[in-house]
């Protein structure tokens, strides 16, 4: 399924490519960036990646997707993707990296993630999306609640503590609909029990 591309005021979603490689790597070869992810720097050369990501751009299909992110004047800053597509719960999860750094904390990444969730409820029958962020990742929280994300638990998986968010599609309808948005001290508040993740 083609999508074509997914145009905001700062940024546009559109589909992977085989130019992104280089910055793939950047981003994927970075100690901060991994960390922020929860993962480890890849160990590969750029060869040995370039072999195994000519793959990656076609590995598109009902249940998973990834997008680039671009700036206006066409600057790749990142990727956002929907993947664990469950088509009897209608729940996707999401994820985001913005790997330049320049274009934090500058609304880039949350204007990426509001464009997400609108083509994720208007082309899917999707009722809930949820996200896994790490506990300490407190900007990344601020973004997500910003797009309406409520703060339902706490996981650990594989070593990690990750607070869990959830938007269901009535409350974004509501919330896209009214054009406002939620308070931040009137953002749920979050279970102290920790699920361990199998």
């Amino acid at each position: 399924m083609t999508v074509g591309v997914l145009k905001g005021r700062k940024v546009v979603l559109r589909e992977k490519r085989w130019e992104d490689l280089d910055r793939d790597y950047k981003w994927k070869s970075d100690p901060e960036i991994a960390r922020l992810d929860a993962t480890l720097p890849v160990q590969l050369s750029l060869s040995q990646f370039r072999a195994l990501y000519i793959y990656q751009p076609s590995l598109m299909d009902w249940e998973s997707r990834t997008f680039g992110i671009d700036t206006l004047d066409g600057e790749h800053i990142g990727n956002c993707m929907y993947y664990n597509l469950d088509q009897q719960l209608h729940t996707v999860e999401i994820g985001i990296i913005v790997g330049e750094s320049a274009y934090w904390n500058k609304g880039y990444g949350t204007e990426a993630v509001e464009i997400l969730l609108r083509h994720i409820f208007e082309s899917t029958r999707v009722r809930k999306i949820y996200i896994h962020t790490l506990d300490w990742n407190v900007r990344a929280q601020k973004c997500f609640e910003k797009c309406g994300f409520r703060r339902v638990g706490l996981r650990n998986r594989e070593g990690y503590v990750f607070l869990v968010m959830e938007l269901e599609r009535v409350r974004w309808e509501e919330i896209t609909s009214s054009g406002e948005e939620e308070p931040e001290e009137q953002a749920s508040p979050v279970s102290p029990t920790v699920e361990q993740s199998k």
